[in-house]
């Protein structure tokens, strides 16, 4: 009932299946019996596995400092994305930015070009 319940409230706003899949994808392997037994990892095949095997313990403390440990920016890999994942974003978002910024610049350009020829 929790996995539906999240994952219906979280993909109620993802219209692609492809994404809603890998929603529901990342919920059955959080919300599992399985991540009651020690040493389960949230997420294989990370760079850095040991963050993401859930302390055997149950005490505050021990998960306090399980969190304190993760990484700043979670990584793609997190997710089940390629590692270089977040470097192609922003390379297409870079060549976006560069191409709108030669728009521009043609655009007032040919506005100089129309206030000199008037």
């Amino acid at each position: 009932m929790i996995r539906t319940l999240v994952a219906e409230m979280y993909g109620g706003k993802i219209d692609d299946a492809d994404d809603y899949q890998q929603l529901e994808n990342l919920v059955h392997s959080f919300l599992t019996p399985a991540a009651f037994e020690d040493d389960y990892k949230l997420v294989s095949g990370v760079e850095n596995d040991d963050l993401l095997t859930l302390p055997g313990t149950t005490s505050m403390r021990d998960f306090v400092t399980w969190v304190n440990k993760l990484p700043e920016r979670e990584p793609p890999t997190y997710l089940g994305l390629p590692a270089n994942a977040e470097k192609l974003l922003l390379v297409g978002h870079g060549r976006k930015m560069i191409s709108d910024l030669s728009r521009v610049t043609t655009l007032l350009d040919e506005g100089e070009q129309l206030m000199v020829d008037n």
